[in-house]
């Protein structure tokens, strides 16, 4: 008997050949091979997908006025999640700015209205973003309340608007984004959120205060160097960039090389273990906007970025980079992918992008545009849906 996935990922790559826009007769071919009895019970189904059809399908499963909500791996609730309306706003406003399309501009002021609305959720008077669950981050007995202020989470949707405020056409909403993007900002400018390290800690919570934790502070301090370069005077341009300096300058001292001298970090100084493919793509993120923003690396930003190609073994691609992790049982969650394709994307990896990577994120669809969090895991949560449709956006309009 013929292994489903083989006879699948053949079909894709046939697909992927002859460009297929009209999914019909490929369709009625797939259900054929079905009904034929070729799928082994272990290995989940998938129905091949182009690009720009799963873009406009991720669209359309998301809430008209809501776009942000929908479930996570917390619980079955649907809830607005800050971080999905920050990613989307970036998708869509990329979109929208080479495209021109009205409807994405309408989607951008939806999540940016969101974003601007709801900057303390849980009303302590220090504007940020969170999660909409209550969460024990670290595993150690403390769990943060609900709308606790994550860095991470903050940084997703400052870019988002950021990404915002660089497309509006309208001069006096622009002059509200920039009122927000500042206010954000603003607990990260002094030492108070800082971790022991000197880089803004992984949440304002008081035991994640003492967590160095890479990815998030250099995510930001990506965005930070944004907001200098739009910042209405010199004195706060000149703090934004002193307090992005000062992470990457923590950053690149705590740097490891790997074995074809491609720099990377673990996931922070309390987990010895290096970043997975999300968080890993995170920072390159992060260093990659502080250096398009003139800020200077003691690297080459080809020697960050090349980490990436560790995440890849026999042309597929992992959650982890150590070897004994990458096999079938530690699947790549499908952020891992959507964030992988934003950041091989943007450097013009489209090739790559063509022949490996999207061929194994359709793997992940479940068919009409809805795709699974992991390729053993059904379940469709809008923070993933979200880093994916990054991804495509970056993709398709680039």
């Amino acid at each position: 008997m013929i292994h489903s996935r083989m006879i699948l990922q053949l079909l894709s790559s046939f697909g992927h050949q002859i460009n297929m826009r009209n999914h019909y007769y490929y369709s009625i071919l797939l259900l054929a091979l079905l009904l034929s009895g070729c799928r082994s019970e272990e290995t989940p189904i998938f129905i091949p997908i182009d690009a720009l059809t799963a873009y406009d399908s991720l669209l359309g499963h998301l809430e008209a006025d809501s776009p942000g909500r929908g479930l996570d791996v917390f619980n079955e609730s649907r809830r607005d999640r800050p971080m999905a309306y920050g990613l989307i706003t970036s998708a869509e406003a990329n979109r929208y700015r080479h495209t021109s399309d009205s409807s994405s501009l309408d989607r951008v002021r939806t999540c940016g209205n969101w974003l601007l609305e709801n900057q303390d959720l849980n009303n302590n008077s220090i504007p940020g973003y969170g999660l909409a669950d209550s969460w024990d981050a670290f595993s150690d007995g403390s769990i943060n309340p609900v709308h606790n202020e994550y860095t991470i989470t903050t940084a997703i949707a400052m870019a988002g608007l950021i990404d915002w405020h660089s497309i509006e056409p309208d001069t006096s909403i622009k002059h509200l984004i920039y009122e927000g993007i500042f206010a954000v900002s603003q607990p990260y400018l002094n030492t108070q959120f800082d971790s022991p390290l000197g880089i803004p800690a992984y949440s304002f919570s008081t035991p994640d205060l003492q967590k160095d934790v890479y990815n998030p502070a250099v995510y930001l301090a990506g965005q930070l160097m944004r907001f200098a370069a739009i910042a209405k005077n010199d004195s706060l341009s000149n703090l934004l960039r002193d307090k992005s300096q000062s992470v990457m300058d923590v950053l690149f001292a705590q740097a490891l090389k790997d074995t074809d001298d491609c720099y990377f970090w673990n996931y922070g100084t309390s987990i010895s273990t290096a970043n997975d493919l999300v968080h890993a793509c995170y920072i390159i993120e992060g260093i990659r906007e502080y250096e398009i923003q003139d800020g200077q690396l003691p690297a080459s930003f080809e020697r960050v970025f090349c980490h990436l190609y560790d995440f890849q073994s026999d042309e597929r691609w992992y959650e982890y980079v150590e070897p004994e992790y990458q096999n079938s049982d530690r699947n790549a969650r499908l952020w891992g992918l959507g964030m992988l394709m934003y950041s091989m994307a943007v450097e013009g990896q489209r090739t790559l992008v063509e022949e490996t990577l999207w061929p194994q994120i359709e793997e992940y669809h479940l068919g009409n545009g809805r795709f699974r969090f992991k390729e053993d895991d059904d379940r469709q949560m809008v923070r993933q849906d979200a880093h994916l449709l990054l991804g495509l956006s970056f993709y398709l309009y680039n």
